[in-house]
């Protein structure tokens, strides 16, 4: 999914981290600030299609749109369209799913949003295409070198040293070591060394998700291209309109699309756990899933299953900014050269994409690099750094068991609410 619509702002969560330890020394954010992370995203995604065309990367890139159906009563903030997207009716949500009311399967949402300004990709193809555009202009990549530990050099210890490689010292776990002025910590889900950030080592949990391909299904694959009415001046023409991605709010947040090929492979994900589980048990509540959504695929083989850890923080907001501890590290060997607004050095973080990360992560290099290059008025990671810092506590060791019981009160909640049974509604996680 390349979607620019990723910047949901979650109440509970956010709620939840304000009685954290140590974590009420920010400001609240605003609605100025999430409309300016909205942009941000949506630029993101027109950088994301213009490095695609530029560097020729076949990654199956298709112009898709999205629809998103709710399993929930319409609120009232839900009731306006903004951003180009349109609210969609229930039968509007069953037609574009490919759901057959015939099969008693169209009671499940009830009603939608559809977002024509999403994308479907191979993320595989597209990271390939990447990298290969940065080994082009000579960049080195060394996969499998993971990173122990980060200090700073002899050149800041020791005021007599010649050494000019650079503020700070990686070493990796071969015991090589790099030298530069500038690191970025671009971490998953793993956890993360003390001695590599202090600041990020408990700012995130990990949350394990799970995805499916089904065996080709032709044309029996519930989602199929359409056609779109496009009318000017009063004359009215079909336009192609190519199966789109689909997704539900769920807590387990389901998502799927064709595979985009002839032979109509339907690619299913969901769950939301935060340990691993056995291969039988995912593929039984995969399943389980897509058959709630297409009941004449209880049957359907799974020919591929494959999932892993996304990085959450708390408030399920990217991660992007500074790592001051290493301002401190170095504060007094270079306090000449210092400059609240001159930044020479430094390392840098960009995680917790919580598995929407291809247009994040795409706005998160712009952001850092122009915060790297000291690009003038062009510095809004201190937006991020401001609002939405990495949590200094996530509740090691039991973070794992909060959050699955979190989510595990959450798929009770949605359970009940399908059967009819009245409960009281909860805060939005995501």
């Amino acid at each position: 999914d390349s979607s620019g619509k990723h910047w949901t702002v979650p109440s509970l969560l956010y709620k939840l981290e304000s009685i954290l330890p140590g974590q009420t020394d920010h400001p609240r954010y605003t609605k100025d600030v999430v409309q300016e992370m909205y942009t941000l995203s949506y630029i993101a995604l027109d950088r994301l299609r213009s490095i695609v065309k530029l560097y020729e990367i076949d990654c199956d890139w298709v112009e898709s749109g999205a629809v998103e159906g709710s399993i929930h009563a319409m609120e009232e903030d839900d009731e306006e369209e903004s951003d180009g997207c349109r609210i969609l009716s229930v039968e509007e949500v069953n037609e574009m799913m490919g759901r057959s009311s015939s099969e008693g399967d169209s009671d499940l949402y009830q009603w939608g949003e559809y977002d024509p300004g999403c994308a479907a990709v191979n993320p595989l193809k597209l990271t390939i295409g990447l990298a290969d555009a940065l080994e082009r202009w000579g960049v080195r990549i060394y996969e499998h070198t993971k990173v122990v530990s980060l200090g700073k050099t002899v050149a800041v210890t020791d005021e007599s040293s010649n050494d000019s490689g650079g503020m700070y010292a990686l070493t990796t776990n071969d015991g090589s070591t790099i030298c530069c002025d500038h690191v970025v910590l671009c971490t998953g889900a793993d956890t993360l060394s003390s001695d590599v950030s202090r600041r990020l080592q408990q700012s995130f949990v990990p949350i394990y998700t799970w995805m499916a391909a089904t065996e080709p299904l032709y044309d029996e694959c519930p989602l199929k291209d359409g056609v779109n009415n496009i009318c000017d001046n009063e004359k009215c023409q079909q336009v192609k309109r190519p199966a789109p991605m689909c997704g539900d709010d769920h807590i387990s947040l389901n998502y799927w699309r064709n595979n985009n090929k002839d032979e109509g492979r339907l690619l299913f994900g969901s769950l939301a756990d935060t340990f691993a589980l056995p291969d039988w048990l995912i593929s039984w509540r995969l399943r389980n899933s897509i058959t709630e959504v297409y009941p004449h695929l209880n049957n359907v083989r799974f020919d591929h299953v494959w999932g892993g850890k996304l990085a959450f923080a708390p408030n399920s907001m990217p991660l992007i900014g500074r790592d001051t501890d290493y301002d401190d590290i170095i504060s007094d060997a270079t306090e000449e050269n210092r400059s609240s607004e001159n930044f020479s050095w430094g390392v840098w973080y960009a995680t917790g994409f919580a598995g929407h990360g291809i247009v994040p992560s795409t706005m998160a290099g712009s952001v850092l690099a122009n915060a790297i290059l000291e690009i003038p008025d062009q510095q809004q990671w201190r937006l991020f750094q401001a609002y939405f810092p990495p949590s200094s506590f996530n509740g090691y060791p039991y973070s794992r068991l909060g959050a699955g019981m979190v989510l595990s009160i959450y798929n009770v909640w949605d359970w009940a609410g399908k059967k009819g049974i009245p409960l009281p509604a909860l805060p939005k996680l995501w």
